[in-house]
């Protein structure tokens, strides 16, 4: 597969945005203002996966990653501290029935805010750390601090090169 095709199949990308996720306005419209195609759907696993449709000219025949990669997002520092403690057995379990590699994104707190306890939550700052890197490292799940006006640009840059270098793979495979 040409640079060209596979240029062509990145720009068929499709962001699913699951129909649970609160109030993501602000990652849908930036997603509108660059041309970045997306639809709602319900996820089993996390609020972002996406998919790339079959292609017959370049006898493609799709991608579906909602099994593969899905990216939960959370609003701020308060929401992880509330999902790492008291609702921590729901959460565990839907990273536990997951079959895809889920990343956490947090925005609006870096990590450092949390180091400082910079945050409303009563959680203290150790053991909110404790918490967030034991989730962490149980679940394979890194977590990324975002401002919230990159995390659309983010979201699809992840896609965008895990299927890029998805194709190089497959096309190495096929030399």
């Amino acid at each position: 597969m040409r640079e060209k095709q596979i240029k062509e199949l990145i720009d068929s990308i499709i962001i699913l945005v699951d129909t649970r996720e609160k109030l993501p306005n602000h990652i849908t419209d930036c997603f509108d203002k660059y041309g970045v195609n997306w639809r709602k759907e319900k996820l089993n696993s996390g609020d972002y996966s996406c998919i790339v449709p079959p292609n017959e000219e370049l006898d493609f025949e799709g991608i579906d990653f909602r099994d593969k990669l899905c990216i939960e997002r959370k609003m701020s520092a308060d929401e992880i501290s509330v999902n790492l403690s008291t609702n921590k057995e729901r959460f565990n379990r839907e990273f536990e029935r997951s079959n895809a590699d889920i990343l956490i994104l947090i925005e609006n707190n870096s990590y450092k805010d949390i180091a400082k306890g910079e945050y409303k939550s009563k959680l203290p700052p150790k053991s909110f750390l404790g918490l967030l890197h034991s989730f962490s490292d149980k679940h394979n799940s890194p977590f990324i601090f975002l401002d919230k006006e990159v995390s659309a640009l983010w979201i699809y840059n992840t896609y965008k090169y895990k299927l890029k270098n998805h194709l190089k793979l497959l096309n190495n495979k096929l030399k």
